[in-house]
């Protein structure tokens, strides 16, 4: 089943064009890693299929249906978070919420199933332990993996995740692409992401996706990742190089590498 199908997709913002005439999809439990420079549309079109923006023409179809009638399957995790970290909530809290809305609870009576689930799922990205801990307490790092849980609270089929590892160390990158991996294996959840640096996500993406205000190259990474595709993006500077069986992409943005071999 196809979890997304866009054709002739053109995105706007009053009159103007954001994104034009993108075609690609997207099936079952299979990753795709969006990338482009800054400007490039990746934010606009995730917010598309999330159903936060709605002025396009062209088609579609998230699990068959209008962006708007498939958002409970959806989730979607900023590239920054909008909490209120004067707040005093704690890391159980924060993933609760994403059970509690839906149902219409507040957070001072959160039922007991919410809150078991919640802890299930902070055990599941790795953060056993930390629930009594308050979230502005947290690294960088945890907090993105508590972000995380609180997405997967609603049971999602598709998860759209904005620059995951941006502003993270690599000890941090690492671990949240540790989590990536698992929802990925274990929960059998299609994800789109967007991302700078596609080096660490690479073992977890089926398909890559180049934008840059219009579709550059949709497909297999082998067949994206390429000097000619790379070069008509970031410019005349930007390469791919071959070392040791890989190959490793230069930009002005990112460096990325991928396996001589398919995936």
């Amino acid at each position: 089943m196809k979890v997304i199908e866009a054709k002739d997709l053109t995105i706007y913002y009053g009159e103007t064009p954001a994104l034009k005439d993108v075609t690609f999809y997207l099936d079952e439990q299979k990753t795709l890693l969006l990338l482009g420079p800054n400007g490039a549309g990746k934010t606009t079109l995730l917010k598309t299929i999330a159903c936060f923006h709605r002025e396009y023409t062209g088609e579609l179809k998230v699990f068959k249906k209008p962006p708007c009638e498939a958002r409970d399957l959806i989730g979607y995790v900023p590239q920054s978070h909008v909490l209120n970290e004067r707040v005093p909530l704690t890391a159980l809290e924060i993933v609760a919420m994403g059970g509690i809305y839906k149902r219409g609870f507040v957070h001072f009576r959160i039922p007991r199933e919410i809150l078991d689930k919640a802890k299930s799922l902070l055990a599941f990205v790795g953060l056993e332990g930390v629930e009594n801990k308050l979230f502005r307490e947290l690294s960088g790092g945890q907090k993105q993996r508590v972000l995380l849980a609180r997405a997967l609270m609603s049971d999602p089929k598709l998860l759209l995740l904005d620059e995951p590892l941006s502003a993270l160390d690599p000890s941090a990158r690492a671990e949240v692409t540790n989590v990536l991996n698992k929802i990925k294996g274990e929960k059998g959840v299609a994800m789109v992401i967007t991302t700078h640096d596609i080096n660490p996500l690479l073992e977890i993406g089926d398909l890559v996706m180049l934008i840059n205000k219009r579709l550059i190259a949709f497909g297999r990474p082998e067949e994206v990742l390429t000097d000619e595709v790379i070069k008509s993006v970031y410019g005349p500077m930007a390469k791919v190089i071959p070392v040791s069986g890989k190959l490793y992409c230069i930009t002005g943005d990112f460096h990325i590498h991928r396996g001589g071999g398919g995936i």
